[in-house]
Parts: structure tokens; sequence; C-alpha cells
């Protein structure tokens, strides 16, 4: 009962202490994540180790009846506080194995079509820079175990500029820049995964006394690749069976082309489905000492090729997802050993900032020169490539869990500082990259603008910006405020009947735009208004893509032409504020409102 107690205690002090950081951190402007990780360090056992060896050197402190009692506590539950903490690593692989699953999504052939070779070259130059640098700075000049120098590296490669993102959707920054972040992101994360699974598993057979050799070293590592592939596969006929996509009946008179299968809405059934089957596929692949995140990220290629995308929708819950990171990087704080801090550690933090953030600014700048970007990218892609968090934190756990007394706090301590820093730092950075960016980006449309207005711009009747929970939600505001403006009478007629004509496909066009609408008697002339969405909502576009700009159009039913005039004036704006594939979103708010 009294350890019972003691685990109750610690998931409380980690949930309130992390999200009690990230709240703090938000308002300060500092980064959600570095707050919580910091919450969850002051709430953690070693942080309150070095107070109470503080306290201990204090004379006044010690001969006060307060002091005994606080004594009495820490040595007869602060151990086993530390203990409960420790034995929560279980969670990491648990979370890891989702977000590596969630990688697959990114293995579509279709975006790996899309992506291009130039992505690719940037991602490769700067990644393999980033992991000789790394790797061989902390070899030769730091002394670690050549494994450690490339687990280090391997961690090194990874990008994860979650930060980063937040501010272009705040900066409404659109188009090549962000497209060819996201391609290397995600391409960074696959490389990084595979030589931290074999570097990972070279140094786990090490530290078994293993005798290696390169030929031993080559057989195991294929073995234990194929074995965790096959696994992969077990768990996507598991997904495919389990969860099955139902097929929409075609219909006469469909005047949006979308895809005829739809899959299951996100929901906390899917998540539980999802959670489970990849919890007991790590769980297999661990316990014959196989690489459990290739497995996950083949299951997740497997499915997103061969199944349905949408079930990676539910690994996205806006209720789930933001408590198991708050959680996550609580543990991570948490389990900072402070008191194992040194100068010499401080070098290695030092060390590894320096020396990841050259080989990711030069590796992206040469990336881009290679590739023949323009003057803009070629200085801006490189500055966001700094940031890292997200799988490098949970990867760090990892290693401080499987190489304990091999050194894995080592690792753990020399990264996590430095993550901290790549975020800070580069939120900053990148905030100040992406304002001139926008500058750059708003004279080249400019200059590509060969209209003074668009038709568009006397087609749109009412411009409303306002929250919605999801498409029936967009459908009903979008009516009641039509409403408001005396331009219909019923609300529940109009939206049952495009909710109605949604039922039968989807009227997203891609690109985070829809246009739903129906035709009816309610109506004279044809209305069409247009809603821009604080938060993105799911309707099943056929990028994927959740939509923030709708188009909603009412047309009588006596005049079936003007529907297509209107969306094909709507559709040839969007072509003509599209640039290198993307639609500049701020431009045609700017337009519309004016």
């Amino acid at each position: 009962m009294d350890f019972m107690k003691i685990q109750i205690l610690a998931i409380g002090m980690l949930i309130l202490g992390a999200y009690t950081g990230g709240v703090i951190a938000k308002k300060i402007k500092l980064g959600e994540t570095v707050g919580q990780i910091l919450g969850g360090m002051i709430v953690g056992p070693h942080f309150w180790t070095l107070v109470h060896d503080w306290a201990a050197t204090k004379e006044n402190l010690v001969s006060t009846s307060v002091f005994h009692k606080l004594e009495y506590l820490y040595t007869h539950g602060f151990i086993t506080y530390g203990n409960v903490i420790e034995e929560s690593h279980f969670f990491v692989f648990f979370f890891l194995g989702l977000i590596a699953f969630s990688l697959g999504e990114e293995l579509h052939f279709d975006r790996l079509k899309q992506m291009g070779i130039k992505p690719t070259i940037i991602c490769l130059t700067q990644a393999m820079l980033a992991w000789v640098s790394i790797t061989l700075v902390f070899y030769k000049v730091f002394h670690f175990p050549v494994i450690n120098a490339a687990i280090v590296g391997s961690i090194g490669i990874a990008t994860a500029p979650a930060l980063t993102f937040i501010l272009m959707n705040k900066l409404k920054v659109e188009g090549k820049l962000k497209n060819i972040l996201a391609n290397i992101v995600v391409l960074d994360d696959i490389i990084e995964v595979i030589f931290f699974s074999v570097f990972l598993g070279i140094a786990v057979m090490m530290q078994n006394g293993e005798e290696l050799s390169f030929g031993f070293l080559a057989f195991e590592v294929i073995k234990e690749f194929f074995f965790a592939i096959l696994i992969g596969v077990v768990i996507f006929f598991l997904l495919k069976f389990t969860v099955k996509p139902k097929k929409v009946d075609e219909t006469e008179g469909l005047e949006i082309e979308v895809e005829s299968f739809y899959g299951p809405m996100p929901s906390i059934e899917l998540f539980f489905i999802i959670s489970g089957i990849i919890a007991v596929g790590s769980a297999v692949a661990l316990h014959f000492h196989l690489p459990f995140l290739v497995m996950a990220v083949v299951a997740g290629a497997l499915v997103s090729n061969y199944h349905y995308h949408a079930i990676f929708h539910s690994l996205q819950l806006g209720n789930v997802m933001p408590a198991l990171n708050l959680f996550f990087f609580a543990l991570i704080g948490a389990s900072v050993k402070l008191e194992t801090f040194s100068s010499k550690t401080f070098v290695f933090v030092l060390g590894y900032l320096l020396v990841r953030g050259s080989a990711k600014l030069i590796g992206t700048w040469l990336g881009c020169r290679i590739t023949g970007q323009e003057k803009e990218i070629t200085n801006s892609l490189p500055k966001l490539m700094l940031p890292q968090a997200g799988m490098a934190a949970v990867e760090t756990i990892l290693v401080a869990t499987v190489l304990k007394n091999n050194g894995g706090d080592l690792i753990f301590n020399t990264i996590i500082p430095a993550l901290v820093i790549f975020e800070i730092g580069g939120a900053w950075i990148s905030e100040r990259t992406l304002i001139s960016w926008n500058k750059f980006m708003g004279e080249k449309y400019k200059s590509h603008k060969k209209k003074k207005h668009f038709a568009i711009e006397d087609i749109v009747g009412n411009i409303w910006e306002f929250k919605a929970q999801n498409k029936e939600n967009t459908v009903e505001k979008l009516t009641e405020l039509l409403k408001e403006k005396s331009l219909i009478k019923d609300t529940h007629e109009i939206s049952h009947a495009i909710l109605t004509r949604e039922k039968l496909a989807s009227t997203a066009l891609g690109k985070g735009v829809a246009i739903p609408h129906c035709r009816t008697d309610e109506v004279s002339k044809t209305i069409c208004v247009c809603g821009f969405l604080e938060n993105p909502v799911e309707w099943n576009s056929p990028d994927g893509k959740p939509i923030d700009i709708v188009f909603l159009v009412i047309t009588p039913k006596d005049k079936p032409q003007e529907y297509l005039q209107t969306v094909r004036s709507i559709i040839l704006t969007l072509k003509e504020l599209s640039l290198e594939g993307e639609l500049n979103h701020s431009l045609l708010r700017n337009i519309l409102v004016g």
C-alpha cells in the first residue's frame, strides 16, 4: 500500500509539474516542450536530491524540527519515489513505437514521388555531415567509445521543428519553403531511426559480451532487420483486418472527383486498437532483441500504402496525444541526473551544440547549393533545421535505459540540455527567419500578379473567421451566419442538404480548401461565402490535409450551370495564387478581405 501511494504521488507530481511548466513557458514564449521538461526536472528526484544535499550543509536548517521531519520523509520514501519514476521508463518504448509507426504515413508512394530528388539530396547531405562530424568529435576529441559516439551522432541527425511549424502557421507561411522543410524532416527522422537502431543494437550486443567481427555484425544486423520487418508485416495485417474501410456507392452527378473509399473517422476506439497492437508488437520485438523502431516504421508504411491513411489521424486526437506528450517530456525532465553534471559534462554539451549546429547549417546550405535552390531558400532553410526535440528526446531516454551502466547516462546528460538550448535558440532564429521570408514572398507574389483583382472578389459575398469543431459544425456555423445576414431563411434545410451531399463524396479539393455546396429552392440566386477556420478540421481531403478555408456555395435548383461557373472561378483563382504547387493562404485572405 505504501508503494502504491508513492506511485500515485509520482504520477501526480509529474503531470502537475510538466503542465505548470508548459503553461508558464507558453506565456513567456519559451516553448511548451521546454517548459514541460523543466517542470518535470523540478519535481523529479534528482533535483530534490540536490536540494537535500545543499540543505544538509546548513547547520541552522539541520537543527530545526521541520528538517528532521523532512529528513525522515526523504530517507523512508524518497528512494521509492525515484524508483517509481525509473520504472516508468517502459512508457518511453510504448510512446516511441507510436511515433515511429506514425512516420510510416509519410512513406506513401505518392508523397515520395511528389518529394522529388532535390529534398532527398539536401536531407542526405546535412544528415551525413551531422552524423560523421558528431561521431568523429565524440570519438576522437571526447574519447567516447566508438559505438557510443556513433549513437550520439545518429541522434544528432534528427530534426524536430515542431515550434517552427507552429510559427509557420502563425505567420501564414506557405509554399516551397514549408514543403521542402516538411519533406526533409520526414526523411531525416527515417534515416535517423535506421542509424540509431543499427548502432544501439550493436551496443547491446557488446554490452552482452558478444565477440564482434564485421561478418558477424553484418549477419546479425540483417537477421534482426528481417525479423523486425516480418513483425511489421504481421502488425499491418492485424490492422488491415481489424479496421476496414467502407465502400461508398458512386452516384450520378458528382461534380468533384474524390476517392471512393472512406476509412473510419478518428476516434478514441481506433487509437486504442492501434496503440494496443503497436505495444504488443514492440514488446515481442524487444523480447527477441530486434529493432522495434524499424518494425513500427514498416507497419506504418504498409498501412499508408496498402490500407487507409486516415488511420493515422487517430494518433493525433486533440485530447489524447497532448497528454501523452506531456507525460513523456515530464519523464525526461525527471530523469535528468543533475548531480552528475560537472565541468566535463558541460564541455560535452557545448561540443554537441557547436558540432551539430555547424553541421546542420553547413550541410543544409551545401545541399541547397548542389540542388540549385534560389538564394532565399538557401539562406533561410539551414536556420530552420536547428530545433531538436521529439524523436531525439525519446531515443535519448531510451539509450539511458538500455545502456544504463555503459555510457547511457553520460549520453543522456549530454544531449538533453542541448535539446533544451536548441529548442529555445532555434525558435528565436526560426521566427526571425520566417518574418524575413514573408517579406520576400510578398514581393515575389506581387511580381507574379498579372491582374489588379481576381474574379473571385466579385463572387464571394461575405468572409468570416471562426473556430469549428468538425466539418458538420463548420457548415452549421456558416449557415447560421447566412441567416443572420438574411441570405437564407431555413438553416436546418440548407445544412441538411449540404451535409447529405458530403456523404456522397467529400467536397475537399486539397491544399486546405473545401467547397461544400447544394442546389435548393430556398434561394433564388447563387450565394457564395468564405470561412477561414482558426483551427483546421478534417474533411476527408484527397491529400489527407485538414481544411482551413471553406467556400460555401448555394445555387438555385433551376440554375445548375451557376454552380459550375462559381466553382470554376474559385479554382482558377486558387491556381493563380499557387506557386511551386502550394496555395498561398495568406495572399488569398488579403485579396478577399481587401
